[in-house]
């Protein structure tokens, strides 16, 4: 039997690499802010939730923009005079066996997850489907269309951009080593929508 699987609607995942070292002035600035805190769930993140606008962050600033202008003009590829900017930013501190719980952005178009200190071979970010499973019937063999997750592996210098909606979380730390990440999301400015659609709305 000749058969072909199409793809309809995926949901675009993106993998930026820093290609360069942590410098020592980004690092003193992570690790000033590890001990001004919140306490979550299974981790901790810093008060200031405005990382990227300090000085200090003005080259991974720039980093994360150019990513998140590249997933917007190659995924959403708009035609009208649209903008997405990074809104808010913060740190994350998970330590051995801890954990980041599973959650999603809201009021947030794409967000970002980039690893100040993450181990090659443990460290991974895992998403789920929020498709609702009405009835479950157990694979054999997982594969893209029966999978609930999707772990993704990263290290130090890696940035992982998605849909806000997506859930995700990390599991358990296996290493020593406490992972840093620095997490931020966006949101529109400009146009949306077209005046003789009757859904036209303009951001400011």
């Amino acid at each position: 039997m000749d058969y072909k699987i199409i793809d309809i609607f995926p949901t675009a995942v993106m993998k930026f690499k820093l290609n360069r070292e942590i410098s020592d002035t980004e690092k003193l600035f992570v690790n000033k802010h590890e001990n001004i805190y919140f306490p979550n769930s299974g981790n901790k993140y810093s008060k200031n939730t405005f990382i990227l606008n300090e000085s200090e962050m003005k080259d991974i600033n720039k980093f994360c923009d150019d990513a998140l202008q590249t997933y917007f003009k190659k995924i959403i590829n708009p035609i009208t005079n649209t903008e997405l900017k990074i809104t808010q930013s913060w740190i994350n501190y998970t330590q051995k066996n801890g954990f980041h719980h599973e959650h999603e952005h809201p009021n947030s178009i794409i967000s970002g997850v980039f690893y100040f200190a993450a181990e090659k071979g443990k460290d991974i970010i895992s998403f789920r489907t929020n498709n609702f499973k009405q009835i479950q019937i157990f694979y054999k063999e997982a594969n893209d269309y029966n999978t609930v997750q999707t772990d993704l592996k990263v290290e130090t210098g890696d940035l992982v951009l998605f849909p806000s909606y997506v859930p995700h979380f990390v599991p358990p730390i296996e290493s020593s080593k406490t992972r840093i990440s620095l997490a931020f999301n966006s949101f529109y400015t400009g146009e949306l929508g077209l005046p003789d659609a009757l859904n036209y709305v303009k951001i400011k």
